[in-house]
């Protein structure tokens, strides 16, 4: 049976998923149809199960049905699957090593708060998160640590320890302990977002497969907010959802996804939306430290491309 040797690692809402589907149509790649499967976080699998007393969430949790995902790939030369709480978790990197040692690591990162801002948002369109303005979601962190003030519809309650998301030198330097740093490429949001072509044939090149191929490239994930709450909170129900898996095709849920919750349900972010700059900057500077160590290890000054460099 096919092995995936390719891991899009994360951050979740930095291009995964618009590079999944860039990645999904050259002819030397096959992606798998089922985005994010998050079979080797198993540390979440526990989390998730001891918090909702069921197994709720995570579909592919053995290794028979996880590589079915792959069984309609013939010759192709990479195979691969998007799983973008690969790269917090704290057991992935090991198992991802473990199944195939020379699997290639494709990690993404993105300016902090506008990834905390986007994270968030997307969190309560899908009904993980009930506060939903920003700033006092990010205020209830400690709370949340101690167990306190959780959307019982959360995956993994650590999900929403937000600041910890930007842990982002120790989540890089796990894959990097383990993996030869050849087989691990760290891309930019903010490049890959201003050129998708010329990101997109590095990593073809990364990949060592044709890096001539042109994709269709689209829009992926543009910034929404729920339109219709109640309705929203309904088709969001994870049983609900369970229920569907079993009754109707994969295609078929994608297409009400995307055609109807994603349209229907869902509307551009407004302006009001944004973060206020004195917010911003108070966040800006905490995270500074990280940024810098960040920049530091891979080799990629992220200070002056996130604006860090300047006085804050």
């Amino acid at each position: 049976m096919n092995k995936p040797n390719l891991f899009l690692v994360g951050q979740p809402k930095s291009g995964t998923t618009a590079l999944h589907n860039f990645l999904g149509q050259h002819p030397e790649i096959y992606m798998a149809s089922i985005k994010a499967p998050h079979f080797f976080c198993h540390d979440f699998h526990q989390e998730s199960d001891k918090f909702h007393g069921m197994k709720l969430y995570f579909d592919y949790r053995d290794t028979e049905s996880y590589l079915k995902l792959f069984s309609q790939a013939k010759s192709t030369k990479i195979l691969g699957e998007s799983s973008d709480h690969y790269l917090c978790s704290q057991v992935a990197a090991q198992e991802i090593y473990q199944f195939n040692p020379e699997a290639k690591i494709i990690i993404f990162l993105r300016e902090p708060v506008s990834f905390l801002r986007s994270l968030h948002n997307h969190f309560v369109k899908v009904t993980n998160e009930e506060e939903e303005d920003f700033t006092k979601a990010l205020a209830l962190e400690d709370a949340r640590i101690k167990g306190k003030s959780i959307s019982p519809r959360i995956m993994c309650p650590s999900w929403a320890h937000y600041s910890q998301r930007i842990n982002y030198y120790e989540q890089i330097k796990r894959y990097y302990d383990i993996f030869n740093p050849e087989q691990i490429k760290v891309v930019i949001h903010e490049d890959f977002r201003a050129n998708n072509h010329q990101v997109y044939q590095e990593i073809l090149e990364f990949l060592e497969v044709d890096p001539n191929f042109i994709p269709e490239y689209k829009s992926m994930n543009v910034s929404k907010e729920v339109r219709f709450k109640q309705l929203n909170y309904l088709i969001n129900n994870q049983i609900i959802k369970n229920t569907t898996k079993k009754l109707f095709s994969q295609a078929f849920l994608d297409f009400v996804r995307v055609q109807i919750v994603e349209r229907f349900l869902w509307k551009p972010a407004s302006k009001s939306s944004e973060i206020p700059e004195e917010f911003k900057n108070e966040l800006q500077q905490k995270f500074k430290p990280e940024v810098i160590k960040t920049s530091e290890f891979i080799g990629i000054d992220l200070t002056t491309k996130w604006g860090y460099g300047q006085q804050l």
